[in-house]
Order: structure tokens, then C-alpha cells, then sequence
């Protein structure tokens, strides 16, 4: 046997050996590189324009982490606390302390159990850097890391790692974050107690959170200072004066401010080259975010149907976003509060006119042009489809001024056709709606209605864009960012500066787009849009009323607002004039406080002319209802209007498609190139032309009463003077034309003509009015 045990001994002996050099090669060998390098990874701090705090978010898995400054000693009372609460013998031993693993293993061996642990700091260095399972093995390759990094490091290296490491509770990392987050301090002003009580948190960061369980946490404080007394790594006096001095724990910061901007910019740090920020100050203005906020909750509690909102307000100067309001509640699970409807895609109905109606302009239309608001029918890849307007109604030749302050679809979509669709989605896209990214061929002609998605950012940068004079510029939602070191980073930008539409045309627009009279006959005068001051605006209802906008500018503030219900659910016959025009209203109102309006439009730069409303053209004294209209130099109509030259009364020349228009409204009118003996309007036996029998109107939720009226159009033998309209009790006495408007009240009504000394109607009409949906 003897033989096989001194075998069984060299052998051991020889793995030993064998062990111990692969040992001391593994500890001499050069340490990784990079193996020390760690980024500052702070909580982001995200502030208002005047420094105030949003909110701290930490922004990465790692938590936050604020290294201690670079160029100063570690703090000597953070060190005499760290030591005297985790290595005592830390300046003497190599990194592993044979006296703590002798204690360890005897306790073990007597009590049965762990009593107190035997890693140094360098050990708990070697964790933290190379993590590794908590066993046995786990350990003795901790020890060899720990052996390895104080045969490479210095001490002071070694501690200076350990205390930007250490985890000091939930996700914060080292001394010097903790001193911030406990004390609002550097680590190097800290007292000898409150050092103490940092070092007594990396035993128990959970169990003695002092914002939490101060008085544990204190207790635990007290000891640690009693242990650095007692090692003489603090003076009896000091020890004695600090141990009763109260640790002035600063209060918790619980800001919950601007909550979406804050998420989508934490989101995007890296995108805006900010990925080293621990401070990011925001654009937004506290008072204002606030007020927008409440403004957006007491429009919804005021009116039920209304889903959710959201809001952006931005500075037209410079860019900035000075409020921005994702949800009505951002806590709100039920509601989808957290989705951000600044920066989701939804339809915007007609609020993407306003573009097609700048490219018009540049391209040689006028305020003046006349498009035809009759029936068309387009095809399209899914089939023909048939625009209609949002009162149902066909206005014939409409002025294009009227046509977008009215937001007629049907003009909208002529104009659509004959600029080409591929042209007006080249605009929209260099204005800013990089959402539109499919082909014309998707949208059509549709595309000024609003059936691609687009951002209510995008809209707000758009609209500014205009207030610009056609210029699209970039918004600036950070003003400007800082490291941990409190270094400035540059900020990035989303794009470079690009016109999108010529500044006269764009002057135009604006002029058209703030004109409350064109606007009235839709909305009526007092409508959501009419401010104490000029603004230019435009509102926008998708299909089925799921989404209603309103956007628009001043010279000082762009306002852009969305109303509607994230999970896509129709509102009650609410359109972007009663459901987002209020809510801009008071916006903009509150976004103007303290500023003195400029003027939107300097009119000294446009010619005026008179014009017929039919044509366009200069108007002759036959032309009815002739209207004084601005134009840009050089474009003002110089043609006489041709369709009244044969004087009052007589039939006017109207281009063919407007001749059934023309008939239905009671319009004597002819083909343009065709005599006026031609024209049979109005002969014949007397017959309701409108409304006709069994038609039926719908009322739509949002518009004036009298934007609504059922229009009346008779046409009755030559010579008669006087007729009478008879609609259940309501009673209506006309002359020529013959025409007039009816109440739109709901139901089925029976229409009735007499002519003087008749004994029975002249001619009769049914038709039915239906409520909104």
C-alpha cells in the first residue's frame, strides 16, 4: 500500500504544483484590455427651460452610476467609513485576507452555518467586474481575480473602482450618485455619518434603505461609526459631534412632469447623439405644460363623447416645443393613457388642405379661381369613388378663398387631380410628412383628405413651417444637454432647413386660412376658430369622426391638437371644429398670454381687383354678389367676366359640367359658348327641383343650424311672381329665383307649392331629415 500512497501523493503533489503555476501565470498575466472601463451612466435628469426638474429616469439596464471625480483623491472619509465596514486590513493584505478566511471558516465550522463572509473589496471588485456563480468555485475564482488586480493596481485604483461600483439600493451604482440621490452632496462633503451610513447600505442595500427604513439604516450608520472610531480612522470628537448631528437626508425627487415627452426623449437619446447625457434640459415651459394639461382634462370632462386629446405648442422663432401633452392622463391604463398621440399615426382629414391649396397658388392659381363643387367620380385601384362634402351639399363654382376656408372636399379633390397627386405628396413630404411614405398611387387624389397617417408633430412642424413663410425647420425639443460631469454635449438636429412652397404663396395662404368671413357660411361666424387676435387655422375630421385636429398659427405660436380615441373607436358626430377646435382655442389663447400679436400678413404686398364669384374674372356690371378680392402681384385677372355680358336676368354661361348644378338651384344658365336664347331653364310646369322627392339629408353634429339648412329650389312657369312653400306648419313666401333654405329638423316631411288663387298645391316633394349617427 505504502507504494500506492506515496504514488497517489506525488501525483497530487504534482497537480499541485501543476495548479499553482497555471496560478501564478493567470495572476501575473496582463489584465484585459478595457477590463476598468466604465461610461458615467447617470439617471437623466430632464428639466424645463428654467432648469426645473421633469423627471430622473434611469435610462439604461445598468441604473444610474456617477463615477467619482476624475483628478481628486477618493474622499477620506468615504474611505475610513468603506474600510472599517467591509476590509479593515485592506492596505495590507494582497487581495485576499487570510485572517478573514481563517475567521470565516472556524465560525462556519462551530456555528454551522455562515456568521460573517471573508470577500475583501478587491474580491468584491473581482465580482462586480467579472460576474460569476456565488459557489465554492465561484469564490476561488473571485480570490484569483481579486490576487490578479492587486498584483496590476494600486491601491487607491483599486478603491477609487470598488466605490464607483458598489450598489448602494434599487438601481443605484457608487459613492457619488448615492451621495446625490441621499443627500443631494458630492461624495467629498459628505460627514463622517453620513459616509457611515453609505458604506453600511452595501451589506443590506434593500434592507437599509434610508429613505424607507431610516432608522434601521441609522443604527447601522452608528455602528459603522463606531467601528471607524474604534480603528482610529476618525477622531473621538468628530465621531462624537456627527454621531447626534441629524444625516439631512434630502427629500426623494417625485417629479412626474411633460411624462410622454420625457418617454419619447429617453427613448431617442441615442438617436440625438445624447447617450452620455445625465442632464437633458427640455424646451418646455412649466407654466404653460401645466395649464395646457388642465385646459385638455375640462374639454374632455366637459363633453362625453370626446376620447382623448393631445396637444403641442410650439415657438415659431425658435423652434421650441414649449408645451406637449400626449394624453389627457398619462396613469390611465383604461383610457390607453400612455400611448403618445404627439407622436402617433392617425388620419388628419383636412388638415393636409391647406398644402395642396399653397402648391395651387405657386402654380398659378388665385384666391379668386373658381373650382367646380359638383359631383365627380374618380377611380381608383379599389374602385370608382365618389367625394362628398361634410354638409352633403354641392356649392357649384366656388372661389378657391371659400373652398378651403369651407374645407369643401369636393373642390379639394378636383384641385388634387389637376396638380397630379405625385406633385402634391412631393409637397407634403418636403413639408415634413415623412409618414406619407407610400406611392401616389395608394393615395390618389385622396391624399388632401387625409387617408395616409401622418404625426401631430409632423402637423405642428408643418403648420410652423407655413408660419415660416413655407420653410420647414427642424423643432427643438432640447435646448441643450450635459454629462455627468456636467461637460455640455452638442445636440443634434433632425434635419436641415428646406422651403417647401414659395413665400407669396405662402402669404397668401395665410391670408386665406385666417379669414373669419370666408369661413362663416361652414362654421358660422361665431365659430371654435374666432380669437381675440388674428390666427390662420384649419381643422381636419377623419372618416366616421375616429379622429378630429385643429392646427394653426400665429406669428409668435403654432398650436396643432388631435382629438380622438386610441383604440381607433368613433366619437358621436364630433368634428375638428367642435371636438379639437375648442380645445386649440383655449390653447392658443393661453399660448399667447403676455405677447402682443404681429400682424399674420403684411396686405400691402398684394393688388386688389373685383371679381365675379362664378368665374374669377374682373366682374362687369352684370356680374352679381362681385366680391373685392387680394392678389399677388402680376396675377390679379385682367379678363372681363364673360358669364353675365348679357346683362341681368339672363341665362348665365357656365361651364358644362355646372349645368346640372346650375338647374338644380333654379340657375338660368347655358353652356359656356351658347346663346342665351338657348337656355330652358325654369319652363315648363312647376316642379321641386330640391329638395327632390324622397330625398333624404343628414344632419352632421358640429355645424351651425344655418350651415345645414335643406336648400329649396323651385322652378316655376315664366311670368310667375310670388309662390308659397308649405312644410307641415312652417310657412315660406318667395319670389324669383325661387330659392331659399328650410330648417333641418329631424323627420319626414311633406313639401307643398301654391301659386296665388290655387286651390291645390302646384307641386309637391317628400323628404326626410336623419339626425347624426
Amino acid at each position: 500500500m505504502r507504494p500506492a500512497l506515496a504514488r497517489l501523493a506525488a501525483a497530487l503533489a504534482g497537480l499541485s504544483a501543476v495548479a499553482a503555476l497555471a496560478a501564478a501565470v493567470f495572476v501575473a498575466w496582463p489584465l484585459p484590455d478595457g477590463l476598468l472601463e466604465r461610461r458615467p451612466v447617470a439617471a437623466v435628469r430632464f428639466t424645463d427651460r428654467d432648469g426645473g426638474l421633469l423627471r430622473e429616469v434611469a435610462s439604461r439596464a445598468d441604473g444610474r452610476s456617477v463615477p467619482l471625480p476624475r483628478g481628486e483623491p477618493v474622499p477620506p472619509r468615504v474611505r475610513a467609513a468603506f474600510l472599517a465596514a467591509e476590509d479593515a486590513r485592506f492596505d495590507r493584505h494582497p487581495g485576499v485576507d487570510p485572517l478573514a478566511v481563517a475567521r470565516a471558516g472556524w465560525q462556519l465550522v462551530r456555528y454551522r452555518r455562515v456568521v460573517s463572509g471573508a470577500s475583501t473589496l478587491t474580491m468584491q471588485l473581482a465580482r462586480a467586474l467579472v460576474p460569476h456563480p456565488r459557489t465554492a468555485a465561484g469564490k476561488a475564482v473571485e480570490a484569483l481575480w481579486a490576487l490578479r488586480l492587486e498584483a496590476h493596481l494600486g491601491k487607491d485604483e483599486l478603491l477609487r473602482a470598488y466605490l464607483d461600483r458598489v450598489p448602494l439600493g434599487g438601481d443605484l451604482f457608487g459613492v457619488e450618485a448615492a451621495a446625490g440621490l441621499y443627500f443631494g452632496r458630492p461624495a467629498r462633503t459628505l460627514s463622517a455619518a453620513q459616509a457611515a451610513l453609505l458604506a453600511g447600505l452595501a451589506r443590506a442595500p434593500s434592507a437599509l434603505d434610508p429613505l424607507r427604513r431610516p432608522e434601521a439604516s441609522r443604527e447601522r450608520a452608528l455602528a459603522v461609526l463606531g467601528r471607524m472610531e474604534a480603528l482610529g480612522l476618525v477622531g473621538a470628537e468628530e465621531a462624537r459631534l456627527t454621531r447626534d448631528a441629524p444625516l439631512d437626508l434630502a427629500a426623494p425627487a417625485r417629479s412626474f412632469e411633460a411624462p410622454h415627452l420625457v418617454d419619447a426623449l429617453s427613448a431617442r437619446l441615442g438617436a440625438l447623439g445624447l447617450d452620455g447625457a445625465a442632464e437633458v434640459e427640455t424646451a418646455i415651459d412649466r407654466g404653460l405644460q401645466r395649464d395646457v394639461e388642465e385646459i385638455v382634462r375640462a374639454e374632455l370632462a366637459g363633453d362625453p363623447r370626446l376620447g382623448n386629446a393631445a396637444v403641442i405648442v410650439v415657438d415659431n422663432a425658435s423652434g421650441e416645443v414649449l408645451a406637449y401633452v400626449g394624453s389627457a392622463d398619462f396613469l390611465d391604463a383604461a383610457g390607453l393613457g400612455q400611448n403618445d398621440g404627439v407622436r402617433a399615426r392617425r388620419q388628419p382629414g383636412s388638415a393636409l388642405k391647406p398644402f395642396a391649396y399653397g402648391l395651387a397658388l405657386a402654380r398659378g392659381w388665385t384666391a379668386a379661381s373658381v373650382l367646380s363643387d359638383v359631383e365627380v367620380r374618380l377611380a381608383t385601384p379599389t374602385g370608382d369613388w365618389v367625394p362628398r362634402n361634410y354638409d352633403r351639399r354641392a356649392h357649384g363654382p366656388v372661389p378657391l378663398r371659400a373652398a378651403l376656408q369651407n374645407s369643401y372636399n369636393v373642390p379639394a379633390v378636383r384641385l388634387a387631380e389637376a396638380l397630379g397627386p405625385e406633385r402634391v405628396l412631393r409637397t407634403l413630404r418636403a413639408a415634413g410628412f415623412e409618414s406619407l411614405a407610400e406611392g401616389a398611387d395608394r393615395y390618389g387624389a385622396g391624399v388632401v383628405l387625409g387617408n395616409g397617417d401622418v404625426t401631430l408633430r409632423e402637423l405642428a412642424r408643418a403648420y410652423r413651417g407655413i408660419a415660416r413663410g413655407g420653410v420647414l425647420e427642424p423643432l427643438r425639443e432640447v435646448r441643450a444637454a450635459r454629462d455627468a460631469a456636467g461637460r455640455p454635449l452638442p445636440v443634434g438636429r433632425e434635419l436641415a432647413p428646406r422651403r417647401f412652397l414659395p413665400a407669396g404663396a405662402v402669404a397668401l395662404l395665410a391670408d386665406i386660412l385666417s379669414d373669419e368671413a370666408a369661413r362663416a357660411p361652414a362654421f358660422g361666424v361665431h365659430n371654435a376658430l374666432r380669437l381675440p387676435f388674428p390666427v390662420a387655422a384649419k381643422t381636419g375630421t377623419s372618416r366616421a369622426y375616429v379622429d378630429n385636429w385643429t392646427a394653426g398659427y400665429t406669428a409668435e405660436r403654432t398650436v396643432a391638437v388631435w382629438v380622438g380615441s386610441f383604440d381607433g373607436r368613433p366619437m358621436q358626430g364630433v368634428s375638428g371644429i367642435t371636438g379639437a377646435g375648442p380645445v386649440f382655442a383655449r390653447v392658443m389663447v393661453r399660448a399667447m398670454r403676455g405677447l402682443e400679436p404681429a400682424p399674420l400678413v403684411d396686405r400691402r404686398r398684394f393688388v386688389r381687383a373685383r371679381v365675379c364669384p362664378l368665374t374669377g374674372l374682373r366682374a362687369g356690371p352684370g356680374c352679381p354678389g362681385a366680391l373685392d378680392e387680394v392678389f399677388l402681384p402680376g396675377t390679379a385677372p385682367s379678363a372681363p367676366c364673360a358669364a353675365h355680358a348679357h346683362g341681368p336676368g339672363a341665362p348665365v354661361a357656365l361651364a358644362p359640367e355646372l349645368l346640372a348644378w346650375a338647374r338644380a338651384e333654379g340657375i338660368a344658365a347655358v353652356a359656356d359658348g351658347r346663346a342665351p336664347g338657348d337656355a330652358g331653364a325654369g319652363a315648363g310646369a312647376p316642379c321641386v327641383l330640391l329638395p327632390a322627392d324622397g330625398d333624404e339629408y343628414l344632419v352632421e353634429a358640429g355645424y351651425p343650424e344655418g350651415a345645414q339648412g335643406i336648400p329649396l329650389r323651385l322652378a316655376l312657369p315664366p311670368g310667375t311672381a310670388r309662390a308659397e312653400v308649405r312644410v307641415g306648419e312652417e310657412r315660406l313666401a318667395l319670389g324669383p329665383p325661387f330659392a331659399a333654405r328650410l330648417s333641418a329638423r329631424p323627420g319626414r316631411h311633406r313639401l307643398e307649392v301654391w301659386l296665388p288663387g290655387g286651390a291645390a298645391p302646384a307641386a309637391v316633394s317628400t323628404f326626410t331629415v336623419r339626425g347624426a349617427p
